[in-house]
């Protein structure tokens, strides 16, 4: 799906109120991203988590009724079901807007597995959706993520999978020291990538 949610400044408001709530954020050159704010928070402010949750869930709310369907992200979900694959959705979202995006859609009915911030522990670039993705299909011999940010692909690249990038920002990607096995710009793309 594509939707308005502008990462960026769920970043910078979470920045903010971690800042002006006394956490020392170190200097970097790359911008933070909410799960890293997140997880800091979390170590040196558990009190506040709430508060910066607060921010993406907003965010995520209002993001949620515009977001718009990617070309042909139906018709490739359901090409990878009948070439035998499982299925999965990892987001950083949680439960409640990946539901109702992926039940506005229709694509529920062609996904085995949904996963959200609501069953990780850490968010992405942490690998940890990979451990749920696992603890479903112990038996899966090759697990590959498919995305379109650094955050999917520096999490597969922990999680010692492949990553498919598909239309994504290469040069944001190679700041962030992320690897893709391939690139893709249409889903229609993404069984002959698997190949």
């Amino acid at each position: 799906m594509d939707s308005p949610l502008d990462l960026r400044a769920v970043g910078r408001e979470m920045e903010t109120l971690l800042r002006a709530r006394g956490v020392s954020l170190p200097a970097r050159e790359l911008r933070w991203s909410g799960a890293e704010l997140l997880a800091v928070g979390r170590r040196e402010a558990p009190t506040l988590e709430t508060e910066v949750m607060a921010i993406p869930v907003a965010h995520e709310r209002r993001a949620m009724e515009a977001a718009v369907l990617i070309p042909h992200a139906v018709e490739a979900v359901a090409a990878m079901r009948a070439l035998g694959y499982a299925t999965a959705i990892w987001t950083n979202n949680d439960r409640v807007v990946a539901d109702f995006v992926l039940a506005r859609f229709g694509l529920l009915a062609h996904l085995d597995l949904v996963v959200t911030r609501d069953d990780v522990v850490q968010l992405k670039p942490d690998p940890d959706g990979l451990r749920v993705v696992r603890a479903r299909w112990p038996e899966a011999s090759h697990i590959v993520v498919v995305g379109d940010s650094w955050v999917d692909g520096a999490a597969a690249q922990a999680g010692g999978v492949p990553f498919i990038a598909y239309r994504a920002d290469h040069a944001e990607l190679a700041r962030r020291g992320v690897t893709a096995t391939a690139s893709i710009s249409s889903l229609l793309d993404l069984p002959a990538a698997l190949a």
